[in-house]
């Protein structure tokens, strides 16, 4: 069974954006999870693009979260994702701002 998200977001430079995103796989050992994202408003500027979420266990308790970004462009015109990036960026630190209240 695939399961797409269709994810509304703004990104931080105030643009609505709409992108779908689906679990490319799991790996529990390692503890990373790799999404694939796609969508009319990245199937045209990206041949891959793909997100890694990887947890990594502190010594003194709790875990660090490192997000990975592998992307193709469609051509040399394209720039990197920054602004995919920066909402990654922004929604990890609202998360765990959110987490340290608890």
């Amino acid at each position: 069974m695939l399961l797409v998200l269709i994810i509304t977001c703004k990104t931080p430079d105030g643009k609505v954006t709409t992108y779908h995103e689906s679990i490319e796989s799991i790996d529990e050992a390692n503890k990373t999870i790799t999404y694939k994202v796609f969508g009319e408003e990245f199937d045209h500027k990206f041949r891959v693009l793909k997100v890694i979420f990887e947890a990594i266990h502190k010594d003194e308790g709790g875990s660090i979260i490192k997000w990975i970004i592998e992307y193709e462009t469609t051509s040399e015109e394209v720039h990197p994702p920054f602004g995919f990036l920066e909402y990654l960026h922004n929604g990890s630190r609202d998360v765990d701002g959110n987490l340290l209240k608890a």
